[in-house]
C-alpha cells in the first residue's frame, strides 16, 4: 500500500508522522513533569508567603502590648503621675511617633478623668484631656509637627470614659486584655468609619482599688492597608477573621464595616473570593496550617489558614488565597509556545526529513532530562540551549528556578551557621566558685533568637563574687540576634572599668539608642552575688527582678525595682538595688519571660508559682539539678504545645 504512494507524499508521512508522535509524546511528558514540579513548588511558596505574613502580623500586634507595658511601668515608677494628666502629653506624643501604626495611646480613670494622643484617618495627631472627673466635657487640640497643641484648634465634646470599650474590657476582666473590635468615626477630613481594637492594662493601688487603664488602640483599617502592601503572590489576597467569622482586615478593597457601622461577616462581603474563602474557613471544611484548594469561576485557588495573635492573647485566623495561575501561568505559556513550535517543526520535517526531526526533538529531550534531574535533587544542573527562543527562554527559566532553590538551601545553611555562632556567644560553662554553684540554660524557638545570659568578669570584683546578666530582645530571628550580640559586645567591653550595675545599664542604653533609634529594645537584669557576703545587688532595665528562695524560712522575698528597657530613650538613668540576708543555701532564679509565659495546649501559662514550687522541692540539690528540674517541669506543663518564645534562665545557689 505504501509503495504505491509517491515519494513526495511518502517522505512527509515517513518522517513527519513519527516526528509528530514523538514531539507530542515528549511535550506531554515534559508538561506532566513540569506541572508536577510547579505544583510542589506552589505549595511550598504558598506556605512561605503565609508564614511570612503571619510573622509580620504577629510583630505588628505585639506593639500595643509592649507600649501598654511601658506605660504601666512609667505609672508604677512615678514617671507618669496620675494626679497630673496634662504632663502625660509629651510621653504619649513620643510613643505615638515611635509607633506610628497605633491609632491612639490613652489613659482612663474610674473617676472619669482621661487623656489620650490619637492619630486620625487623615494623618493628624490630637491631644485630648479631661482633667475634671465631675465634668462631662472632654477638651481636644490638634498637635503641630513638634507635638504642641495648636491653640485655635481647641474642640470640646461630651465624653464618659467608663462607657468606652477600651476602658470597660480590662476593667471588667481585671487583667490585661483586648477589647472586642469596635467602630469609631474620627478626623476632621476623614470619610466613613474606622474599625479598631484596643489593648488595655488595669492598674491598682496598694488597697486593690482601680487606679485606671493604660490603653493602646490599633486601627484595623490600617491593618488592611498594611496587608495591602505585603506581597501575596502576584494577585493573591490575605485577610484576617475574628473567631465569630467576621472580617477584621483584608489586603483587597473588600469592606469590613457596612454603611450602618456594623461589622461584616465573610458571607456579607461583596467580593466573591473573600466570601468563598471565608465560608470555607469558618465552615470547618479545611485544616489549619495545611494547603487546600478550591475552584471558582474556572480558576483554581490555593488557600491556607492558621491562627495568629496567640502570643499576645488574640484568637484570629489568617487566610491567604493565591490563584494557581500565579505559579503556573509562565509554565503554561511556555508549554503553549512549545506546542505551536512542535507543529511547525512537523511541517518543516516534510522538507528537511530526519535532520529537522532531530533538530526539533533534541532540545525537548534535554529539557525533560534536566527537569527530571532537578526534580531528583541535582540542583547544579544547568541547560545551555542555543535554539529557538521558546526553548532558550524556557531553559533560562528552569536555570533560574534551580538557582533559586540553591539560594534557599544556602540561606538555610547560613541560618544554621548563624545559630551556631550565636550559641557560641553564650557561656560554654558556668564559672566555678568556692561558695557559689551556678547553672545557666538557653533554648531558642527559632534558628536564632534574642535571649541572652552571661557571667561577667568585672574589674574590681573579687574571686568569690559572680556578676550575672540576663536579657531579652523584643522579637525573634536574625534582627533580635544582632541586637543581642551588639549588647553583649558593649557590656563585655565595659567590664574593663569598675562601676555600679546602674552605671553599666546607663552606658549600655546610651550606646544602643544610637543604633536602634528607639525602634527596637531589650530588657536586661544585672545581678551581683558573693558567697562571702550575705548581700544581693541588682539593677533592672524593664526586666523582672530575680526570684530568691530563703531556705531558713521557706519563703520567697518579694523584690521590685527597675527602669525603662534598653534602646528606647536616650539619657535614661538606672538604679541599683540591694537585698540583704542572703544566707547559705539561698537559691536565685533569673529568667526571661519565655519561662513564665510558656503555654500548654489549653492556653494556660506556666507562671512564676510553678517555678517556685520546683525550687522549693529541689532546694537541697545542685544548681544544675534544679535547672534540669525546672526544664522537666516546663516540658510536662507544655505537653504537645510548641515553644513560641525563647527560654533562658540562670540558677545560682549559695553554698
Amino acid at each position: 500500500m505504501l509503495t504505491r504512494l509517491p515519494i513526495r507524499v511518502l517522505a512527509p508521512l515517513l518522517f513527519g508522522i513519527p516526528v509528530l508522535v514523538v514531539g507530542l509524546w515528549l511535550s506531554t511528558k515534559w508538561n506532566r513533569q513540569s506541572q508536577q514540579a510547579v505544583a510542589e513548588l506552589a505549595e511550598q511558596n504558598i506556605e512561605q508567603i503565609h508564614n511570612a505574613i503571619a510573622t509580620k502580623i504577629s510583630d505588628v500586634l505585639s506593639v500595643p502590648v509592649r507600649v501598654c507595658e511601658v506605660n504601666e511601668h512609667l505609672v508604677e515608677s512615678g514617671a507618669l503621675e496620675v494626679d497630673d494628666l496634662s504632663a502625660w502629653r509629651e510621653s504619649f506624643v513620643e510613643e505615638s511617633k515611635a509607633f506610628d501604626m497605633l491609632s491612639a495611646i490613652a489613659w482612663g480613670g474610674p473617676d472619669g478623668r482621661s487623656a489620650w494622643v490619637s492619630r486620625y484617618a487623615d494623618g493628624s495627631f490630637y491631644w485630648a484631656l479631661k482633667s475634671d472627673g465631675n465634668s462631662s466635657t472632654m477638651e481636644e487640640w490638634q498637635l503641630d509637627s513638634q507635638g504642641q497643641p495648636i491653640t485655635d484648634s481647641k474642640n470640646s465634646f461630651d465624653f464618659d470614659v467608663t462607657t468606652r470599650p477600651w476602658f470597660q474590657a480590662p476593667r471588667d476582666a481585671k487583667q490585661a486584655t483586648w477589647s472586642e473590635p469596635y467602630v469609631w468615626v474620627g478626623g476632621e477630613d476623614s470619610q466613613g468609619t474606622t474599625l479598631g481594637i484596643s489593648y488595655g492594662i488595669p492598674l491598682y493601688d496598694d488597697s486593690d482599688q482601680l487606679l485606671g487603664i493604660v490603653d493602646a488602640d490599633y486601627s484595623l483599617n490600617d491593618l488592611s492597608t498594611y496587608l495591602g502592601k505585603l506581597k501575596v503572590g502576584k494577585t493573591g489576597v490575605a485577610m484576617l477573621l475574628s473567631p465569630d467569622g467576621r472580617l477584621l482586615a483584608t489586603s483587597s478593597d473588600a469592606r469590613i464595616v457596612s454603611d450602618k457601622g456594623e461589622r461584616l461577616t465573610t458571607s456579607d462581603s461583596a467580593n466573591p473570593l473573600v466570601a468563598t474563602a471565608g465560608n470555607r474557613a469558618t465552615g470547618g471544611s479545611m485544616e489549619q496550617n495545611e494547603p487546600n484548594r478550591f475552584e471558582q469561576d474556572g480558576e483554581t485557588y490555593y488557600i491556607r489558614s492558621s491562627k495568629v495573635g496567640g502570643d499576645v492573647g488574640l484568637d484570629w485566623t489568617l487566610l491567604t488565597i493565591v490563584p494557581e495561575s500565579d505559579f503556573t501561568a509562565s509554565i503554561e505559556a511556555a508549554f503553549a509556545r512549545s506546542w505551536v513550535t512542535s507543529l511547525l517543526a512537523v511541517a518543516a520535517a516534510v522538507v528537511l526529513g530526519l535532520l529537522a526531526a532531530r533538530w526539533l526533538v533534541d532540545p525537548l529531550t534535554r529539557l525533560v532530562t534536566a527537569v527530571r534531574r532537578i526534580g531528583q535533587g541535582d540542583l547544579d544542573t544547568r541547560i545551555d540551549i542555543r535554539h529557538a527562543p521558546e526553548y532558550s527562554n524556557l531553559a533560562s527559566e528552569i536555570n533560574k528556578m534551580a538557582e533559586g532553590l540553591q539560594d534557599r538551601i544556602r540561606m538555610q545553611r547560613s541560618l544554621s551557621l548563624a545559630m551556631e555562632v550565636q550559641r557560641n556567644l553564650l557561656p560554654a560553662e558556668a564559672p566555678e566558685m568556692r561558695q557559689l554553684d551556678i547553672a545557666g540554660h538557653s533554648t531558642y524557638c527559632d534558628e536564632t533568637g534574642g535571649d541572652y545570659y552571661d557571667f561577667l568578669d568585672v574589674s574590681g570584683t573579687d574571686e568569690d563574687t559572680a556578676v550575672l546578666v540576663i536579657g531579652d530582645v523584643m522579637g525573634h530571628g536574625v534582627a533580635a540576634a544582632l541586637l543581642m550580640a551588639t549588647a553583649r559586645g558593649i557590656l563585655r567591653s565595659r567590664c574593663a572599668e569598675s562601676g555600679s550595675l546602674a552605671d553599666f545599664l546607663t552606658h549600655l542604653n546610651d550606646m544602643l539608642v544610637v543604633d536602634t533609634n528607639g525602634e527596637r529594645f531589650m530588657t536586661m537584669l544585672l545581678m551581683t552575688i558573693s558567697g562571702g557576703r550575705d548581700q544581693l545587688r541588682w539593677a533592672s532595665a524593664g526586666h523582672g527582678p530575680p526570684v530568691v528562695y530563703d531556705p531558713t524560712t521557706g519563703t520567697f522575698p518579694e523584690l521590685d525595682g527597675g527602669g525603662l528597657p534598653l534602646g528606647l530613650m536616650e539619657g535614661e538613668h538606672y538604679t541599683e538595688y540591694t537585698q540583704n540576708d542572703i544566707r547559705p543555701g539561698a537559691i536565685l532564679l533569673a529568667s526571661t519571660d519565655g519561662l513564665e509565659e510558656a503555654m500548654n495546649e489549653s492556653g494556660e501559662q506556666y507562671g512564676v508559682e510553678r517555678a517556685r514550687d520546683v525550687i522549693r522541692a529541689n532546694a537541697t540539690k545542685s544548681a544544675e539539678e534544679i535547672s534540669q528540674a525546672i526544664r522537666q517541669s516546663l516540658a510536662t506543663h507544655r505537653g504537645g504545645a510548641s515553644q513560641d518564645d525563647d527560654l533562658t534562665f540562670v540558677v545560682a545557689k549559695v553554698l
